[in-house]
């Protein structure tokens, strides 16, 4: 029987043992952590099946050796090893051959066992503009780090240093283990609006963010707030995003992080979006977004600001990506088509601050490119952009853009494109070259568009 302890003190430590190797994962997801206690339930399971067979094995050699007349000292020094101890010797060791690979991970300990998952990025660009010259352009330096809090939640933090400062671009939290297929976000985070509003820009799948995203959301869809997301459980997939927010985008200056505020005045989000398998080879993404403010602060057309009672606002997306990856091609070869239309309604002050002028507009822009994926290291593209001005006083902007993208590996990205603009008092060529890389933990980056 001491054997027997021996084998189930041997099992625990197993199971501690790979109890630990699993809480070391970095950043695991909820179906990550489900499909390892699952497998680990498995295991348990047959571990206990397999012990329950040997010990009634042994029982039943102990009890035919117990109604076995003793042997002669003769015969006794021919056996020097009874079944009884020779079958538990059998079972130790197995035991012990199933658990040692878990019991060395389990003993190895380093210096940055406790610290986040850390990645950092660099972003570079060379452009030359034919009426406003060349530069040299540091874009971001950008520090990733990324870990769970405990098993109920995780966290994350982007800090981005470029010419303008240093700047926390997002830090969150995330919960991992709510019910009803729940996920809630809190903190500073790119609110889920549209597609390529919350990609950052060295993950853009072109050198610079759509004129539309930039005029209409105010760059990157950078949120002080909270959302809501629900996995529904239907056949197709779909989710449902609910946000609450002080206001979206980090280049939006029409509101301000620092000053509190009435409800009507925060901006409120609501996104469905679902994933259509056509084939193997074929899927296509859609999703809605409606972002809105029920009072926005009005601005006289010299750019002073009008304080009214505030008029609301309304901002739709429409996204769709379509994506052909071969499964034979190892997802290196393919094609992607990205199209995302934005509608703005808002009510404009056209007058004076003394004699003020209301007048709704609806303003529509868009962008659409395609990619094709020649080789591994070599993707090409082109982007095209139409954008009405908001309060719709100006001309529409267009802009044509093809690009060249070269993946020396996996780290390191290398593109050039051509745009030529053709924008209200500036019609022109312009030229970039980019460069990035990633050095440390794929925490955040190059992320597939």
């Amino acid at each position: 029987m001491r054997a027997t302890r021996s084998a189930r003190w041997l099992l625990g430590a197993g199971l501690v043992a790979l109890s630990l190797q699993s809480a070391r994962a970095e950043d695991p997801s909820v179906e990550d952590l489900q499909r390892e206690l699952k497998a680990m339930q498995r295991q348990l399971q047959q571990l206990q099946e397999n012990m329950q067979k040997q010990q009634e094995l042994i029982d039943k050699l102990s009890k035919q050796q117990a109604a076995t007349p003793a042997a002669t000292p003769v015969a006794a020094a021919a056996v020097p090893t009874p079944p009884e101890e020779k079958l538990k010797q059998e079972i130790t060791e197995q035991v012990e051959r199933d658990i040692q690979p878990a019991l060395t991970a389990a003993n190895k300990t380093f210096p940055s066992q406790f610290n986040p998952a850390i990645g950092f990025i660099i972003d570079t660009v060379a452009s030359y503009q034919e009426h406003g010259g060349g530069n040299f352009e540091f874009r971001s330096g950008e520090l990733g780090l990324s870990a769970s809090v405990d098993p109920f939640a995780r966290a994350y933090a982007i800090i981005n240093g470029s010419d303008d400062g240093i700047d926390v671009e997002e830090a969150a939290i995330v919960t991992t283990s709510l019910p009803y297929n729940l996920t809630f976000k809190g903190g500073r985070f790119f609110a889920d609006f549209g597609r390529l509003s919350k990609f950052h820009d060295h993950d853009l799948p072109f050198v610079n963010r759509p004129i539309v995203l930039d005029e209409y959301v105010g760059g990157e869809s950078q949120a002080n707030g909270v959302e809501l997301s629900y996995l529904t459980p239907l056949s197709q997939y779909l989710t449902i995003t609910g946000g609450w927010y002080n206001k979206i985008g980090a280049d939006n200056e029409r509101v301000s992080n620092l000053d509190p505020r009435p409800l009507s005045e925060f901006t409120y989000l609501v996104k469905p979006d679902t994933f259509i398998s056509i084939n193997d080879a074929n899927s296509v993404d859609l999703g809605v977004t409606w972002a809105y403010t029920p009072k926005v602060k009005s601005f006289t057309t010299d750019g002073t600001e009008f304080l009214t009672d505030g008029k609301p606002r309304d901002l739709w997306d429409f996204e769709f990506t379509y994506r052909y990856i071969p499964l034979s091609q190892a997802s290196y070869r393919g094609l992607v088509w990205g199209t995302e239309v934005l509608l703005n309604h808002e009510t404009w002050n056209t007058g004076t601050s003394d004699m003020p002028i209301f007048r709704s507009e609806d303003a529509v822009g868009l962008y659409s490119y395609v990619e094709p994926r020649l080789w591994r290291w070599l993707y090409a593209g082109f982007l095209f952009q139409w954008v009405q001005s908001l309060d719709r006083q100006s001309p529409a902007t267009l802009a044509y853009s093809p690009y060249l993208t070269i993946w020396p590996s996996e780290f390191q990205r290398i593109r050039l494109q051509y745009q030529y603009l053709d924008a209200p008092q500036n019609h022109e060529s312009q030229f970039f070259l980019q460069w990035t890389a990633i050095i440390g933990s794929h925490v955040h980056g190059f992320r597939d568009r």
